[in-house]
């Protein structure tokens, strides 16, 4: 049996390991009552797994709450205090009906931890209910193509997705539904007044497409008809080193993930390592933290940096120690520019300078 205290734990376990059945309170943070946070962690079970059983546990007062839960996807519902010989025998029912677990191994978690990110993923959320095409913009890594899946799989449309790259495309798929085209600035002329066509149908397909270009790069590239369609809703992800609370939340979830995964101990990490992390350039995004934190727990030793340029950091050196070379590093590669160096670290101009008055620097 597995316990998790909160919603990122919970996701982590879920995607960590074969899991056929959840039991979930509603409340997580002392005093909360209103249930949002289970209901939230409940949509974010089900992208993973729309087939997942979901017993949802509440209060006397939280028949009402309750009733949305199922309005969202879970199986039943216990209130509190709950009877053990029904509990046991709703739980034995839902796993009889249900089956045992097919567990992918493939870990396919959106971790929104900065609040930019909750931002974006609130904003696909809100939009994946409606037909809209949208395109997905970002740095390489940093998980349009997770975005993307979310939004499909919390959209009324339960058919398989067909996923296709621009530079490789002879030709449109002939079937409708959702279409995710990775690198769509690369569709050549010819097929991107094909799929304006297509768009124009009665029943068009829903496009949804990635590009590592910025959003301007992406419409100086596609033919104008073609934008009006695709530039109806348009997110952007930023770099990973500009989301030092998405790198801390990432390095906890694929350290659990990868020592479960390997069958191999978690390694410990610690405020003065999450730091170092956090300092780091990481130019493949989330897919090079992945590797970097995949390679600790094979190694069982802490040697991450996604940079030469990077300082290596030390098990003698204190956090203080730590905190002032990376911060005099940024500085040094930004050429002393505090914009950039504060931008670089995931800090603020106000406290890149109080670190600076500090450190001395």
């Amino acid at each position: 049996m597995l316990s998790a205290y909160n919603a990122p734990e919970a996701l982590t376990l879920l995607a960590s390991h074969p899991v056929d059945l959840v039991l979930l309170d509603l409340n997580y943070t002392k005093g909360a009552r209103t249930g949002a946070e289970g209901l939230a962690l409940l949509k974010d079970m089900l992208v993973l797994r729309r087939d997942l059983p979901v017993l949802v546990v509440t209060g006397h007062s939280g028949v009402t709450i309750a009733v949305e839960a199922m309005r969202a996807g879970a199986t039943d519902f216990v209130m509190k205090p709950w009877n053990n010989d029904r509990l046991v025998s709703l739980v034995t029912s839902v796993l009889e009906k249900g089956g045992r677990n097919h567990f992918s191994d493939a870990e396919p978690v959106l971790i929104a931890a900065s609040q930019v990110m909750k931002e974006i993923v609130g904003e696909a959320d809100r939009i994946a209910a409606t037909r809209a095409s949208v395109v997905i913009s970002g740095p390489s890594g940093v998980g349009k193509a997770l975005l993307a899946r979310r939004i499909h799989a919390l959209s009324s449309d339960g058919g398989a997705v067909q996923v296709f790259s621009a530079e490789d495309c002879q030709d449109l798929p002939e079937a409708g539904g959702v279409w995710i085209c990775r690198d769509i600035e690369a569709l050549s002329p010819a097929l991107q007044r094909r799929l304006t066509d297509r768009l124009d149908e009665s029943v068009p397909p829903r496009v949804i497409a990635l590009s590592s270009q910025d959003p301007a790069g992406v419409s100086a590239r596609l033919q104008p008809k073609l934008m009006l369609h695709l530039g109806m809703v348009t997110l952007k992800i930023p770099p990973l080193r500009e989301r030092p609370d998405d790198v801390a939340a990432l390095t906890s979830h694929f350290l659990h993930y990868f020592s479960a995964r390997h069958g191999l101990p978690e390694p410990e990490c610690d405020a003065s390592r999450i730091a170092a992390l956090q300092a780091e350039a990481w130019p493949q995004n989330v897919r090079g933290l992945r590797a970097a934190v995949e390679r600790v727990v094979i190694m069982g030793e802490w040697q991450v940096s996604s940079d030469k340029t990077a300082p290596q950091t030390s098990e003698a050196l204190t956090l203080r120690d730590t905190e002032r070379s990376l911060v005099e590093a940024a500085l040094h590669r930004n050429s002393f520019n505090v914009t950039k160096a504060a931008k670089e670290l995931g800090l603020t101009r106000p406290a890149l300078y109080r670190r600076m008055a500090r450190y001395g620097l």
